[in-house]
């Protein structure tokens, strides 16, 4: 009951406090909210607080931070913890765990200065210095005069004002440690000079009374100008240069009209006015340019850099004040001679002003324009022959050049780029791509929306050569191969000498000039990384290996292996298996070829979706059916992919393509071989049996033109020249281009090309004319057994016998299956006879040849290309054959 009524006395505290209700203000609204508190209050399910996790888990947090090595902040929460236990009660836990609640990331955000905020601060030991105390101290608390204006009009004098200040300081006792200090420190009385000369200061006033004369009229009504000294003009002008104000030119540089020069007609002045007129609008751009805040560093350097030419340019006309000034010796007082001292240092600043606004007048200038307009500028200023122009504009692009060259080194050294970094003209992807396109895709040159290069004019021959040397770094660090620069290796100087000369002498153009200095600072950048990727690319990554295989794969180079993999191929398609193209069957047939070569597993074999279609009868029949879809994969690691790109590989296919079609024809030429006629038991010396061995032999003869024009006049050089090229290869890129260009080369030779698709469908027509051939020939041999058979089943003497005058070169159960199988859905031309059929055929063979031949020969003059010399000698090779059968 006592905790029931203490519980029901703090709710109607609680309530009170909470809502500004009682039981005397509105006692049916107080009784409302105090039941229904009461009610939450004795049913909450909610169970104290349990201590042992509260310390379980504030243990973790000590043995985590100790664990993220931050020991300072498992000390500190040590030693609060073991402080808490001293002075803990039953509501410690409730307080721990709510903190717990509140907790975000405590390893990561804690940070162990913050605790020097809960100390209090430590009182000073010393009270603090106040200027009451300071005045009660040096005795001025009294004085009031001291906090009185000084007057300084024309009725008072300083005579006045040293007395009152000397009187004052009479009656001020030295008594302090202070004061007698201050007798040894100067006052402002001190500085004040006693000049008594107010003649030669009402000359002052009087030279200067020009400044706020207004203008008489003569009489006539007109305006009268005001006439000024030289000596005062040359003030003016001398005051206009420093950017200072002056009475002769407005803010613009626009010279005042109501002022003409003593003894100088109104002609001269306002001509002389009008030269330097233009000098003060020139100034005005560059010193309103270094006024403008600019965020981009490269644009910051560039108004530091005019900034530190503008203080050279006053303080050589603060030297030409001086003249008059401090006069040493007899001077002439001429404006025109202000405009000779001051011409050689006013025209290099004239042509960097018309550089600015050149870059003013820009629509979207990109922030490195104006180091593209330095550039122009400083060799437009040596063909002219203005040195210093040229020595000052020269200077000060090497001088900008450096703060972009920062991006172009590190990128060449480090492979990294400035992060925000848009005026660099490499740019990286946005999204993680895989290992083998990191040279490809990982790292672009930057374009414009209208497809131009980013990249300044001066630079953009070197950009590939930037680009590709920070790639290879990139390589190199995921190849684990990357060796940092030494720091002891001193890069060359990227400046120009005193004498602004190059290798090529002190004639040489300013681009040439350029060139010359960037390219030997970029050889001590390009040439360790190209050589190191280089040099891993061959021997860890075995490039070379890797390179014979594909040409023992794609290229056949290796003829005895080839014919073992593609005849079995061939042979499982004339048994007209529908599972010809099983990708395991076809891979294991290039494992058990292929097997003594390096990396023999990474082969495998399949036929692409699109050639699984065909039936294998139309397969037979036609080299265009089934063969072009297989597909030769040779897996290769992804620093070799870098060289051999997907295109390289798509180019190696379609030889292997071409290369397994010849083969075809070759092989269904040589499927069987002869048997005497006497076997049979009769002889067959017939006009078209003659007939059938002479298209064999011309057909024989075709295909091994190809095979020989194939493999010693295109292949063979092409991979000898491809391996030394790639050996002496400059950097990646230059390999990478090698290799690109000997598979395009080798497709062009072998007339794989787009111009020569007419004549290549003429050669793969060739080769179904062989099929054609031997289909022909194999449905007349049947008919002659089966009239055989009939004759032996009619004669009496002998018995019925079947001869067979050809039979497989292999195992005889093929030509068993070979007969079991339906001759009308396999062979062409059934319904034919075998004269008729041959005649067709030797018409299109001869038609087919004078085309290649003729096309070959018509294709090679009339084209440029570097395949032409071959195309002709092919065609040589072929009019062998037309000039034999005429």
């Amino acid at each position: 009951m006592a905790f029931a009524a203490t519980l029901t006395n703090l709710t109607e505290e609680l309530v009170e406090v909470i809502t500004s209700t009682s039981s005397q203000s509105d006692p049916g609204l107080f009784n409302v909210l105090k039941e229904s508190s009461l009610r939450r209050l004795r049913h909450h399910n909610f169970l104290r607080t349990n201590q042992f996790e509260v310390q379980e888990k504030l243990n973790g947090f000590e043995e985590h931070f100790r664990v993220a090595n931050r020991d300072g902040l498992a000390d500190a929460l040590r030693e609060r913890l073991a402080a808490l236990e001293r002075i803990s009660n039953k509501w410690t836990p409730e307080a721990l765990d709510f903190l717990l609640r509140l907790e975000d990331q405590p390893v990561k955000k804690s940070k162990l200065k913050d605790l020097e905020l809960l100390k209090e601060p430590e009182e000073s030991p010393c009270p603090p210095l106040k200027w009451e105390d300071i005045a009660r101290e040096e005795g001025w608390e009294q004085d009031d005069d001291i906090w009185k204006n000084v007057n300084f009009d024309r009725d008072s004098s300083d005579d006045e004002y040293l007395e009152r200040t000397s009187d004052i300081l009479s009656e001020v006792e030295v008594t302090s440690t202070s004061t007698v200090e201050a007798q040894y420190q100067k006052s402002p009385t001190d500085f004040l000079v006693d000049s008594h000369d107010e003649h030669s200061l009402d000359q002052v006033r009087e030279t200067q009374l020009w400044r706020n004369t207004s203008l008489s009229k003569d009489a006539r009504g007109r305006p009268q100008k005001i006439t000024i000294s030289e000596f005062h003009a040359v003030r003016e002008v001398l005051f206009m240069l420093n950017g200072l104000e002056n009475n002769l030119f407005d803010p613009e540089g626009n010279p005042s009209l109501q002022f003409q020069m003593k003894h100088t007609s109104w002609e001269v002045y306002r001509a002389l006015l009008g030269s330097f007129s233009e000098a003060s609008r020139q100034l005005s751009v560059l010193r309103k340019f270094t006024k403008q805040p600019q965020n981009v560093p490269l644009l910051q350097v560039f108004r530091e850099a005019v900034e530190k030419r503008l203080r050279s340019f006053d303080t050589n006309i603060s030297k030409l004040q001086s003249r008059y000034v401090d006069i040493q010796q007899d001077i002439v007082v001429s404006l025109a001679r202000v405009i000779d001292d001051v011409k050689p240092h006013l025209q290099p600043l004239a042509c960097l002003s018309d550089i600015m606004q050149q870059l003013q007048r820009s629509k979207y200038p990109r922030p490195f324009h104006y180091l593209e307009l330095l550039f122009d500028a400083a060799g437009v200023a040596q063909l002219e022959g203005s040195d210093a122009v040229y020595e000052f504009l020269a200077t000060l692009f090497f001088e900008c050049f450096q703060v972009y060259l920062r991006s172009i080194r590190r990128w060449m050294e480090a492979g990294e780029l400035m992060d925000g970094d848009k005026a660099f003209f490499i740019s990286s992807s946005s999204s993680q791509v895989p290992m083998g396109q990191v040279w490809t895709d990982q790292f672009t040159l930057r374009k414009t929306t209208d497809g131009a290069l980013y990249v300044p004019r001066f630079l953009q021959p070197a950009a590939s050569k930037i680009l590709t040397t920070g790639k290879s770094v990139v390589v190199l660090k995921l190849l684990g191969k990357y060796q940092p620069p030494s720091t002891r290796l001193q890069e060359p100087p990227l400046q120009l000498d005193g004498d602004f000369a190059s290798t090529y002498g002190v004639f040489a153009p300013f681009p040439e000039v350029f060139n010359d200095i960037f390219e030997k600072w970029m050889a001590s950048k390009h040439h360790a990384a190209s050589v190191t990727l280089q040099r891993t690319l061959f021997e860890s990554c075995g490039l070379c290996s890797v390179l014979d295989a594909l040409q023992h794969v794609y290229l056949m180079s290796d003829g005895s292996r080839s014919d073992t993999f593609t005849f079995a191929i061939f042979n499982n398609i004339d048994l007209l298996n529908a599972n010809w193209h099983d990708r395991f069957n076809l891979t294991a047939l290039a494992h058990e070829a292929f097997g003594t070569l390096t990396n023999a597993h990474r082969i495998a074999v399949n036929v692409h979706p699109d050639g699984l279609a065909d039936d294998v009868k139309d397969v037979r029949r036609s080299v265009r059916k089934g063969l072009p879809f297989v597909r030769v994969i040779y897996r290769l690691s992804w620093p070799i992919r870098i060289i051999l790109t997907e295109e390289s590989l798509d180019q190696y296919q379609a030889a292997f393509t071409f290369l397994l079609q010849l083969r075809r024809s070759t092989y269904v030429l040589h499927k069987y071989r002869l048997v005497s006629d006497s076997s049979a038991g009769t002889t067959n010396t017939s006009s078209d049996q003659a007939m059938y061995y002479g298209l064999r032999t011309r057909f024989l003869w075709f295909c091994n033109i190809l095979h020989s024009y194939l493999s010693i006049l295109v292949l063979g050089p092409l991979t000898a020249q491809l391996q030394s090229t790639l050996q002496q290869a400059e950097d990646v890129s230059t390999m990478i281009a090698s290799h690109s260009a000997f598979t395009k080369q080798m497709i062009g030779e072998m007339c794989l090309g787009g111009k020569l698709d007419p004549i290549r469908e003429c050669i793969l027509d060739m080769f179904e004319l062989t099929i054609r051939l031997q289909d022909a020939r194999q449905l007349e041999s049947e008919r002659e057994q089966e009239e055989a058979q009939e004759l032996s089943r009619l004669s009496v003497t002998s018995s019925p016998m079947k001869h067979k005058r050809y039979v497989k070169s292999g195992e005889e159960e093929d030509e068993t299956f070979l007969f079991d199988q339906d001759r009308s859905l396999m062979m062409q031309d059934t319904e034919r006879s075998f004269a008729e059929v041959l005649r067709e055929i030797r018409a299109e063979f001869d038609r087919n040849l004078k085309f290649i031949s003729s096309g070959l020969r018509g294709v090679a003059r009339a084209s440029g290309d570097t395949a032409a010399g071959k195309w002709d000698t092919l065609a040589e090779m072929l009019e062998v054959g037309i000039q034999e059968r005429r």
